[in-house]
């Protein structure tokens, strides 16, 4: 399948496995990180439910090419600048290709299975396109730090430009399943559909909630593990064994949602999880040392599961006309919790990583509680 080969080569990057240090060489430091991830969520949260109705009006595989062509201009951008504002356009670029591709993929596969008459095998499909990125991103890391030991930090770039174009190639080949076309124009009624569908069923609605704070959370763990680890006196040469941990361990929860859910129901492994990653950010935060990346991988494994959950629970409950519009309204809640966690991020950065983490765990128990009580109301 070739949503398999894109997943491969989009994941298949060793730039990932030296970002920050890479970033850092290039005179961006921690502060204008978070600043660049903001420019990032915010241009996503602007254009993520807008191109997720095109998603769902036009050719989702058109939307899936041209995000991921942006993605590999991305990286070139990256390659030659050295300023902030290079790194800023090579990261519009990329948010505007992630906006484009939101939605657009899951909704693609779900109605490709649906034309199969395998709707069921949904999740499970899900999950092992996440392994497919996950092994990949693995095999980047691995090679990625060695290559950083011996060369240049440049040359993780050039190979990830390289995997980048022949995903862009592979997207070239993908078929659209049939399905009535519209060429009509967007309307406010169209943006704000699946807001409306999540918000109509409450259960929905609190799962999304869930999913959205506990995904946004751990955003954080992706991006600063490297920082954390640096911090905490942990070798380089290190960095690819612990970026191959912090994926591998994600593979169990990837594969055995439908597993999972023969035990518990989503909501309830979803409110498991937050929990999990909550606590996890504050043990972070109060107790900093190398112990602390056995917690990230913990944590690493936890949000293993969540993807798969959620998005069988939704894709399982929308209706087709308004599939990638809907994923793509979560996507923007998403990355607007992103934006708001990140401005706690920036507060306790300015002390110290380790309490922006324990700020972070914080403001995500508080979450759990909310929903909890929510909960509560609810049923009584």
């Amino acid at each position: 399948m070739l949503l398999g080969w894109m997943r491969w080569f989009d994941a298949l990057i060793p730039a990932y496995t030296i970002e920050r240090l890479f970033w850092e060489s290039r005179t961006i430091t921690l502060q204008e990180v978070v600043y660049l991830e903001m420019i990032y969520a915010v241009l996503v949260v602007m254009l993520e439910v807008p191109t997720g109705v095109l998603a769902d009006r036009l050719e989702r595989r058109r939307l899936l090419q041209i995000g991921t062509a942006l993605e590999w201009g991305s990286f070139v951008v990256l390659l030659v600048s050295f300023s902030f504002g290079g790194f800023a356009l090579a990261i519009a670029l990329s948010g505007i290709g992630a906006a484009l591709r939101s939605g657009a993929e899951n909704a693609l596969l779900y109605e490709t299975l649906e034309q199969d008459g395998k709707t069921e095998t949904f999740e499970r499909s899900v999950g092992r396109l996440n392994v497919i990125g996950i092994v990949a991103a693995v095999l980047a890391a691995i090679s990625g730090s060695l290559l950083a030991t011996r060369f240049p930090f440049e040359l993780n770039y050039v190979l990830s430009i390289v995997s980048l174009f022949i995903a862009t190639c592979c997207s070239c080949g993908l078929v659209e399943p049939k399905r009535v076309m519209s060429d009509e124009r967007l309307t406010w009624a169209d943006i704000e559909a699946g807001f409306r569908f999540v918000w109509q069923l409450r259960q929905l609605l609190i799962m999304t909630s869930m999913f959205v704070v506990t995904f946004a959370a751990f955003n954080f763990i992706d991006e600063f593990w490297q920082v954390y680890a640096r911090d905490v006196e942990v070798p380089i040469y290190w960095f690819g064994m612990i970026s191959t941990v912090l994926l591998l361990i994600q593979v169990p929860g990837q594969l055995l949602a439908p597993i999972l859910l023969q035990i518990a129901t989503a909501d309830r492994w979803l409110n498991g999880i937050g929990w999990g990653i909550g606590i996890g950010f504050v043990l972070l935060g109060l107790f900093p040392g190398q112990a602390g990346l056995v917690w990230m991988a913990g944590m690493a494994f936890l949000v293993g599961m969540v993807e798969p959950l959620y998005l069988g629970v939704l894709h399982h409950r929308v209706p087709s006309v308004i599939r990638a519009t809907t994923e793509s309204s979560v996507s923007m809640l998403l990355h607007g919790s992103i934006i708001l966690i990140g401005l706690v991020f920036i507060v306790g950065a300015g002390m110290t990583l380790f309490i922006a983490f324990l700020f972070i765990g914080v403001v995500v128990c508080m979450h759990q509680l909310v929903v909890i009580f929510i909960g509560w109301r609810g049923d009584a």
